[in-house]
């Protein structure tokens, strides 16, 4: 199938001795330069997607637009052409501002430069001094990005935007009655989760293990969103239950459409969509695979689903 007139290739592509091998086939003819070796080894999302994901990846703010099937930074030749080709073939230019949103609020960015991370095709983001302040933490923090529309030709492009809209949520760690109520519940879930069998298989039951995760949020009258998960053989075999936890302890189950994925590990919460209602974001896996994803909370469905997803990746 050909899209902007690329290959595409399977959304989980393993960085394997089958890719390198293509690799050589295409690098090795002296008459090759660099800018042809790696425009084969390109991969970008769909033209008309507007939802991104961002995250705080080596002290920077990244949105995931791609995979790249070569290693590029180990050659400064070849570094060098995958920025001009990916910049040349990219669906989002260099220059397209993005409402973002993140767990500080809302604000306006500008994508000011193509990268590569762990085989991703990225955009740098520059925004705020709060943005940059969030790039710099230890602990990753996703937002959301919709693309804005592309200014009127000969319109003068204007720096980012340094003004924030603060969110005024809450996000305090649990404490007292009600964290000792969540241990509770994460405990009887993890009951319940092993009183439905283990796996068949013995290779699997001996290696179940549980996962647990909770992250505070304005869930409407809950507070707390909390998942707990059995696995086995790297996502094989897996179990999860997710619940929101109001004030007065009590769970509401929800159910997940998250594509792929199958068990999820929460970051943290953060109005991703701006409806006034806090989502989640969260690492997600499947059997050797996983990624980045933001789950809409939708309240009248009582249902966690995929809003957007990036920074996949696979374990072969």
């Amino acid at each position: 199938m050909l899209v902007a007139g690329l290959v595409l290739r399977p959304a989980f592509a393993p960085e394997s001795g089958r890719v390198h091998a293509q690799a050589a086939a295409v690098i090795g003819p002296a008459t090759a330069s660099p800018s042809d070796s790696v425009r084969p080894f390109l991969v970008f999302r769909p033209r008309g997607e507007s939802w991104f994901v961002v995250a705080s990846r080596g002290k920077r703010m990244l949105l995931d637009i791609g995979r790249v099937d070569l290693e590029v930074r180990k050659d400064s030749a070849l570094a060098q052409a995958f920025r001009e080709v990916a910049a040349e073939m990219s669906p989002v230019p260099v220059g397209t501002r993005f409402a973002l949103r993140g767990p500080w609020g809302s604000e306006e960015v500008r994508a000011t430069g193509v990268d590569t991370w762990n085989g991703r095709i990225v955009l740098v983001v520059q925004g705020s001094a709060t943005l940059d302040s969030a790039a710099q933490g230890r602990a990753t923090v996703v937002a959301s990005a919709v693309r804005l529309a592309d200014p009127e030709p000969g319109a003068v492009t204007r720096p980012p935007l340094e003004d924030v809209k603060v969110e005024r949520c809450r996000r305090a760690p649990l404490s007292g009655v009600y964290a000792d109520r969540v241990k509770v519940l994460r405990d009887s879930l993890d009951q319940a989760l092993r009183a439905q069998g283990m796996p068949i298989y013995e290779r699997l039951a001996k290696r179940v293990t549980t996962s647990h995760s909770v992250v505070t949020g304005c869930f409407g009258a809950a507070r707390a969103l909390l998942a707990v998960s059995l696995r086995a053989g790297n996502a094989e075999w897996t179990r999860e239950r997710i619940v929101l936890v109001d004030t007065l302890g009590h769970a509401q189950p929800l159910a997940v459409d998250d594509l792929r994925f199958r068990v999820h590990d929460l970051l943290h919460a953060a109005d991703f969509d701006g409806d006034g209602i806090d989502d989640v974001a969260a690492v997600g896996r499947t059997h050797r695979a996983g990624g980045t994803t933001m789950l809409k909370y939708e309240v009248a469905k009582k249902r966690l689903t995929r809003l957007a997803a990036g920074f996949v990746w696979e374990d072969m």
